[in-house]
């Protein structure tokens, strides 16, 4: 069962739904058996701030058992506890499910994840929330712990919300608007994404305020975007959506600041990263992974990669180029870059000699060609130098290597003359 959550919002309330879609978030690079954002919002029915617990839980870390000859099960608990910084206990809720899969969903668990939302009320402070996650069946048990703020929204006459990071917005004929939280704050498998958030007007007049995001890498230091934002903000709360590209990050981790455009306030902060969770393991290095795009890329795309003059931009080239090419852009992963690179780590594996398996002549037809129909091998005929017949019965193509060294250096007797890009995929 895969449960997309989302959220419909109205002028000025949220209406938080569940329904059962093909949709699944990314994971990042290391083993996560959850994701947890916690967000914190005004709440003008309370003294306190309302605290959502955004939780995502990806299927393919859970253990099922079969229950019967359609269904299989997991068990799972998982419980939410929230200290102040001094130690002092104030939540320590448990919650029990029971995931039930059909046969066809449990053949596709790395794309199926759970989602679920808990809300909390808490007095201006700052905090530490521990999620644990234990799996009954396999008794393995996770915690992770998070920090997070609770400011005094009246203390000004504009405060602002947490930033929820979104993986899509749409507005319906009705005028209905519909986000899709990314929980796991992976923007890597998007060309654009979004942020939500509301403002807080305690004036009782509108106020018109000029605000500029900035994107900065968090290891570097570095500045790599940013961009104006104007509202007109109405009094008491308002709902905003801002598009925001990708074509300039690359992999890293990044801080998005909403300040003041003349006062140079930070209004509120959120941190996220860039990473492709299925980003081939062969590629250690940037540059030599514009090198192994010579059978993809055209002359044009190619050059503009090699001549990026810096890391990151070498890499904003890079991505973009693959991003390009994504067959399904709105799928998480890139179907066409995984098996190019597939491809470019077997020919290592079966062409290398004294170069490096894809810089051969068969790790060239191999790559862009894929694995031939046929293989006809003449390594010790009589009067002639060791060849091998390579046949792709459904393009119709041929091609035939000799290895005139006799060292298993097999070239290609005549050129691939069709175009670069060409890829049989």
């Amino acid at each position: 069962m895969n449960i997309k959550l989302f959220i419909s919002i109205q002028i000025v309330f949220l209406t938080i739904s569940l329904y059962i879609s093909g949709f699944s978030q990314s994971q990042v690079e290391e083993k996560n058996y959850f994701f947890v954002d916690p967000l914190v919002f005004y709440s003008k029915d309370s003294a306190k701030a309302r605290l959502d617990v955004y939780i995502e839980l990806p299927l393919e870390n859970l253990q099922f058992k079969k229950v019967s000859s359609t269904n299989y099960e997991a068990n799972i608990d998982y419980s939410i506890r929230i200290i102040t910084l001094a130690g002092k206990p104030l939540i320590n809720e448990t919650y029990t499910e029971t995931i039930t899969n059909s046969i066809n969903e449990q053949r596709k668990l790395n794309e199926l994840s759970v989602f679920a939302l808990k809300q909390f009320y808490l007095l201006p402070d700052k905090y530490k929330l521990f999620f644990t996650l234990k799996d009954k069946s396999s008794l393995n048990e996770y915690t992770k712990e998070y920090g997070f703020e609770v400011i005094n929204f009246s203390a000004g006459n504009i405060e602002f919300s947490d930033i929820m990071i979104l993986s899509s917005y749409s507005i319906d004929s009705s005028g209905k608007k519909e986000i899709v939280p990314l929980i796991n704050n992976n923007i890597g498998n998007l060309k654009e994404f979004y942020i939500f958030f509301e403002i807080y007007n305690f004036e009782s007049t509108p106020q018109s305020e000029d605000f500029v995001y900035r994107i900065t890498n968090t290891t570097t230091g570095k500045q790599v975007t940013d961009g104006n934002l104007y509202f007109l903000i109405q009094p008491g709360i308002s709902n905003y959506v801002e598009k925001i590209s990708t074509k300039d990050l690359y992999i890293g981790d990044f801080r998005l600041d909403i300040v003041g455009k003349f006062n140079q306030k930070i209004y509120v902060t959120k941190f996220f990263t860039y990473r492709w969770d299925w980003f081939p393991i062969s590629i250690k290095d940037i540059d030599e992974a514009i090198n192994q795009t010579i059978y993809i890329a055209s002359s044009q795309e190619y050059d503009y990669m090699k001549a990026a003059k810096t890391p990151e931009e070498k890499q904003i080239r890079f991505l973009k180029f693959w991003r390009d090419k994504d067959p399904n852009p709105n799928t998480p992963k890139n179907e066409i870059m995984i098996e190019y690179y597939r491809r470019v780590k077997i020919a290592n594996e079966r062409f290398s000699h004294y170069v490096e398996g894809w810089k051969t002549d068969m790790g060239m037809v191999y790559i862009r060609y894929g694995e031939p129909s046929n293989i006809e091998r003449h390594p010790f005929d009589e009067d002639s130098k060791p060849y091998e017949i390579w046949d792709y019965y459904d393009i119709n193509r041929r091609f035939v290597f000799v290895d005139y060294t006799g060292f298993g250096d097999y070239r290609l007797i005549s050129p691939i003359w069709d175009d670069r890009p060409k890829f049989r995929f």
